[in-house]
């Protein structure tokens, strides 16, 4: 597709502009015209264009070629070459918002998923400013819109145009629909929250009467001028921000009340928690560079801008600023607005003293291009250092201090009590971020956390081995900041705060009430942008390193509103998720979606029962025993953890993981353990297999009581140790010399369930195992799976080469095991030849084959 756009004074000159001029897609028409004035225009282009979609709004200022006019009328004409459109109107009515917005979407949301459209064109003539309910729609079917309300300083003489005719108080979408359409969009915001957060006390309708019990205009006075009057123009660049029902308003002053009232240009609530907004380009001039590099990179086919009027972004038709740097990518064609439409992940918000922009591509390819780097003007005197130092400074004190009031008072008095700690104790010092113990108090007392993310580096003691710890503090710190940013955008719009937990984790705490979804959609998105970015190494800009991560998320509630934690526990559901995420080789997870659902009092339970099954020996050990294929005797059996509680045998699936957590996981198999050391050393010719996991290498006394058990037994390739690969062995260099150990002790190894997980090939086969168990995913169902027949056979050919054997599980119908036997898999295994049998009925089932 592409865009041009023509100026025209008058209608005369419009219609010498047009003459040859192909017909396009799309019109859009946006003039510095009286509603009356306007309509030979409207006329004149559904006479000239009558198969276009025309649409266009009164505008005091338009952009042509990237220039700003502020006379006549701006002619945006879109050509499509793999898209269409589709477009509807309907009335605006301020005092039923929500309906108004239903009535406009309803055409497109009835048709089918794949027919509806990408992104939308909303444009909304109305004399007052447009209620946030209109956009209710967007947020519940996740619409993606641009646009702006219509206005010339002549309120009543306002419109939009919709084909051949022109409407007051109307609203008009127009849908984009493509296979291959891509879409970017921001908005750049030239403000920034300064100050103390101040409560609204006395408010009616849009005029605000006290702000902390004191006249407003007082408020204004002390915090401008030292107490000395203030005009409202000067009032006017200091607006209130607020977040009310999720959505950021942005109240500036029009007029003093002669009661010490302010009338602003939005409503603000009685009990909104307010904070002086301050309104200059300079600040975001910097941070929005990098975005427009990106954008030029993408090759967008046209810029659509949607601008504040109150934005003074330009001299003499000439852009500066941020239009300046757009114009670098593309003439931009666009309006002006008394308010911006812009989509995030949160829902469309209307936007205030914003630039806004769709950039739209059609070839759908996403591939960069070399592009010459934006230039920015001279920034030697920007103002924008000290505003970002300001809020800064006073978002570091509120987070500081909600820490100091979360915290107990113990702690507080002993961190006071050192001299020279001054609240170092709250604060980690690499990165400045807040630390675990101020989240934990915070969690603990202030009840203001929705969500809580737990961000993990999966790479980091890679980074550390490879390029020192200086190098990985100073990446996390680049990664705290990254993160930050991100977060801090307005496009964003959440409270948050960041927590540095350990040395390769970082926590935010969300303290906006937003639906769980679209928290988990954020964080996805932020981990998958993070890990495609470039991290440069302490002073060797050549060595770039992306960042791997893990993420859990964890909500105080569901969808629905229903309670899925308490506060307290969030970052305890969080790690669990996070532990979840890495293990199944997930970007992110939710604590909603975890598959354990026991409360705390089910937990606790289950703890009490193996706790006491262990001081009565009822840790059970039941032998599954295994064939050789091809002659069919019994090789050894596998010794499978039981636990008997309340007089009946339970599965370790019922409480493992959750004891895996605790000390008496390595309890359990010290106890199964000494178990099979007194079935070898009664039974000389009897072979064992005894499970162990990664965890039962890392624990000290666990460890321990293994060397000691190869010291007093030779075991002599009678005791297979199984280690399960789907747990991700990812230490291959720390726990190979454990191995060897073992072995060279006379014990044999074993990786179990190979092909459940993500196999290592090269590293398991550095680890040299006796044996590869072939896990039931793989096997149950090769005789109806010929892929899987395929894939078993390839995996026991390669383990046959490099002198390994194999062993399939599950072996559950006569089928499976004869297409095993075939394949001349080594050992079989599975209900099919035996189920799991307890101690006593294995040796004297072994007993009797023996005899």
């Amino acid at each position: 597709m592409h865009s041009i756009s023509i100026h025209c004074p008058s209608i005369d000159d419009l219609i010498q502009k047009l003459e040859g001029v192909q017909p396009p897609d799309l019109i859009q028409l946006y003039g510095t015209l009286a509603i009356k004035e306007a309509k030979p225009w409207a006329i004149y282009l559904s006479q000239r264009f009558p198969e276009a979609c025309r649409i266009g709004m009164a505008s005091q200022r338009h952009i042509s070629n990237g220039h700003v006019k502020s006379d006549g009328a701006t002619l945006i004409l879109s050509y499509f070459e793999k898209s269409h459109l589709v477009h509807h109107s309907a009335v605006y009515d301020g005092n039923q918002a929500d309906q108004s917005g239903q009535n406009l979407f309803a055409p497109f949301l009835a048709e089918k998923e794949e027919k509806q459209a990408n992104v939308y064109i909303v444009l909304v003539d109305s004399k007052d400013a447009i209620q946030d309910e209109f956009f209710n729609v967007s947020q519940q079917h996740d619409l993606t819109i641009s646009g702006g309300r219509a206005g010339i300083f002549d309120y009543e003489n306002s419109w939009v145009l919709y084909q051949d005719k022109l409407y007051q108080n109307q609203s008009i979408a127009v849908g984009i629909t493509g296979k291959h359409l891509m879409q970017q969009r921001d908005v750049f915001v030239d403000n920034i929250a300064i100050g103390r957060r101040m409560l609204v006390t006395a408010s009616e309708g849009k005029v605000i009467k006290q702000i902390d019990h004191l006249p407003a205009q007082q408020i204004y006075q002390r915090y401008l001028s030292n107490g000395e009057k203030i005009s409202i123009t000067l009032a006017n660049r200091f607006a209130l921000t607020t977040v009310h029902n999720n959505v950021e308003i942005n109240a500036v002053p029009l007029r003093w009340e002669n009661d010490g009232g302010i009338l602003m240009s939005e409503a603000l609530p009685e009990g909104a928690s307010v904070k002086f907004l301050y309104f200059h380009p300079a600040q975001s001039l910097h941070s929005i560079t990098p975005k427009i590099q990106h954008l030029n990179e993408q090759r967008p086919d046209s810029i659509f801008v949607f601008s504040c009027i109150s934005r003074e972004d330009f001299i003499d038709e000439q852009p500066t600023d941020k239009l300046s740097l757009l114009n670098q990518v593309l003439p931009l064609h666009g309006t002006y607005c008394f308010g911006e439409f812009f989509t995030t992940q949160f829902g469309t918000r209307i936007m205030q003293h914003a630039l806004t922009y769709l950039a739209v591509n059609e070839s759908g390819c996403g591939l960069k291009r070399e592009a010459e780097p934006i230039q920015i003007a001279n920034e030697d005197d920007s103002l924008a250092p000290m505003f970002n130092l300001i809020s800064n400074a006073f978002q570091d004190l509120e987070q500081e201090h909600a820490s100091l009031v979360s915290s107990n008072v113990t702690s507080k008095n002993d961190a006071s009590n050192n001299e020279t700690s001054g609240n170092d104790w709250l604060h980690d010092l690499q990165t400045g971020l807040l630390n675990r113990f101020s989240l934990l108090g915070r969690l603990s007392n202030k009840k203001d956390v929705f969500h809580l993310a737990v961000l993990r580096i999966r790479n980091f003691r890679l980074i550390n081995q490879q390029y020192g710890y200086n190098t990985a503090d100073d990446l996390f710190a680049q990664l705290a900041h990254y993160l930050k940013r991100r977060l801090s955008t307005n496009s964003v719009g959440i409270e948050f705060t960041c927590y540095r937990l350990s040395a390769n984790e970082i926590a935010v705490s969300i303290h906006s009430d937003i639906a769980p979804k679209k928290i988990v959609r954020l964080f996805r998105n932020l981990a998958e942008d993070i890990e495609s970015q470039e991290f440069s190494t302490i002073n060797k800009i050549e060595h770039l390193l992306t960042l791997s991560l893990s993420v859990g998320m964890a909500s105080a509630f569901d969808e629905l509103g229903e309670p899925l934690c308490e506060q307290a526990h969030l970052l305890i559901k969080a790690s669990e998720a996070r532990r979840f995420a890495q293990i199944n080789n997930q970007p992110i997870y939710w604590n909603g979606d975890l598959q354990d659902h026991a409360t705390s009092e089910e937990n606790l339970d289950w703890i009490l029962k193996i706790r006491k099954a262990l001081e009565n020996d009822d840790i059970l050990a039941f032998f599954q025993p295994y064939y050789d294929s091809q002659t069919g005797e019994e090789v050894g059996a596998e010794a499978l953890l039981r636990a008997r509680i309340d007089g009946r045998i339970v599965s370790p699936a019922f409480f493992l993981d959750l004891i895996k957590q605790t000390q008496l996981y390595a309890k359990i198999t010290l106890a199964m353990l000494s178990k099979c050391e007194r079935i070898l050393n009664t039974y000389p010719n009897v072979h064992v297999a005894l499970n162990l996991s990664v965890l039962d290498f890392k624990h000290y006394a666990t460890l321990k009581a293994l060397r000691e058990f190869f010291k007093r037994n030779h075991v002599n390739g009678r005791l297979t140790l199984e280690i399960t690969e789907s747990e991700s062995i990812q230490d291959y260099e720390w726990i190979s010399p454990i191995i060897n150990e073992f072995r060279e002790a006379g014990a044999l190894l074993a990786i179990d369930d190979f092909g459940a997980g993500y196999s290592n090939l090269e590293k398991l086969i550095a680890l040299n195992p006796d044996i590869l168990k072939l896990d039931g995913c793989i096997v149950k169902t090769i005789d109806t799976d010929e892929k899987l027949r395929k894939l078993v056979q390839h995996i026991n050919s390669l383990a046959h080469s490099l002198g390994i054997k194999t062993q399939a599980e599950f072996v559950h119908n006569s089928a499976v095991k004869q297409l095993l036997v075939d394949l001349k898999i080594d050992y079989l295994q599975g209900f099919h030849l035996c189920e799991p049998l307890s101690e006593s009925e294995w040796l004297e089932q072994y007993n009797d084959e023996t005899n």
